[in-house]
């Protein structure tokens, strides 16, 4: 008997070695990287299966952002000047707390761009509606004194579900020089396409 179970033993010794060393063998295979965006034949994209949208036309870039940071941005660079160029983007979470658009509007711009010690002109506010319901659009100018810089940002703020979110444009250009109206009508266009594809995670609590 003594010799049967030692006789065990060294097979289930000699079983674990094989075990340890061909454990990369059994390590389940990592699943490839999630695909945030998804190009569709009819020329819209789907990010991470949450927005569909008419993406800006080259040369705006896709912005790499964290994959799983649901905003996201597209930005154009130009050589026209310095500076030059325009962002817009997609924010679940905008500067602010109050769900009251027009209150929403001064605690944003308290924070939009701070570090670039930008003086915003008192926005325009425009009342007009996103998804079926109540949305605001603030546009406004913003000066950078110190290096004569500019910025033409226009911000709309909408509801998804009770709560606000925000598409961002900003076009930045030397005090002296115009803007380009075809990235604001980028940027519109973007926005008009945007859909939601399934109810938020707050929607569904």
């Amino acid at each position: 008997m003594i010799f049967s179970l030692t006789g065990l033993w060294r097979q289930l010794v000699i079983l674990a070695i094989l075990l340890l060393f061909s454990g990369c063998a059994w390590l389940p295979t990592p699943a490839p990287p999630p695909v945030v965006l998804q190009v569709q034949e009819d020329g819209t994209s789907v990010w991470q299966d949450e927005f569909a949208f008419v993406p800006p036309p080259a040369p705006w870039e896709l912005v790499q952002l964290d994959e799983d940071d649901y905003s996201l941005a597209y930005m154009k660079l130009c050589r026209d000047s310095y500076p030059c160029q325009s962002t817009l983007a997609y924010a679940e979470e905008p500067f602010g707390y109050s769900l009251d658009f027009e209150r929403r509007v001064p605690e944003f711009f308290k924070r939009f761009l701070w570090a670039s010690r930008v003086q915003f002109a008192k926005p325009t506010l425009e009342k007009t509606t996103l998804f079926g319901k109540e949305a605001l659009i603030a546009d406004t100018e913003g000066i950078e004194p110190v290096k004569g810089h500019k910025v033409w940002s226009k911000i709309v703020f909408a509801r998804r579900g009770e709560r606000v979110v925000a598409f961002y444009y900003t076009q930045w250009r030397p005090a002296e020089a115009d803007y380009d109206q075809a990235d604001v009508e980028a940027f519109d266009r973007f926005v008009e396409t945007f859909r939601y594809l399934k109810p938020s995670f707050y929607e569904t609590l």
